[in-house]
């Protein structure tokens, strides 16, 4: 019976060797790696994002920068009907959010969403928190 133990227990050794050298490696992701995305990140990070309008009198220009190390700064002007002027810039960190969407955090409680991302043709469109924008690249 011992005789019998010991044989079983060596056929197991082998075979946990055996499966051991044929096995793989397998390197896990974080689910927001952007694996599938190094065309479509150069591009984003590759100019300046810029968009202006005409809002109730005012002019808002707004610029989007994009850096490889994901993070990100944005700056707004305000050019008010009276002559008054306000710039502020704004720091924040992003990742892919998906497929076609940017997950831009601002800060505690301070996050922004650019979601269906097109660029094309020196044009990001999609929507800032659900508003249609349509920057053009500035290298």
């Amino acid at each position: 019976m011992k005789a019998r133990m010991m044989k079983m227990m060596g056929w197991m050794l082998m075979m946990v060797g055996i499966m051991s050298l044929t096995s793989c490696e397998v390197e896990v992701r974080p689910w927001h790696d952007d694996v599938h995305h190094d065309d479509r990140t150069y591009e984003l990070c590759s100019r300046t994002w810029e968009e202006s309008w005409v809002e109730a009198g005012n002019r808002y220009t707004q610029r989007l920068d994009f850096y490889n190390n994901r993070t990100g700064r944005e700056f707004l002007r305000i050019e008010y009907w009276d002559g008054d002027v306000s710039e502020d810039i704004y720091r924040f960190n992003w990742i892919w959010d998906g497929k076609d969407c940017i997950r831009m955090d601002y800060g505690p409680g301070d996050i922004s969403y650019l979601e269906e991302i097109w660029i094309h043709d020196n044009t990001l469109t999609g929507y800032l928190d659900n508003v249609e924008v349509y920057f053009k690249g500035r290298l």
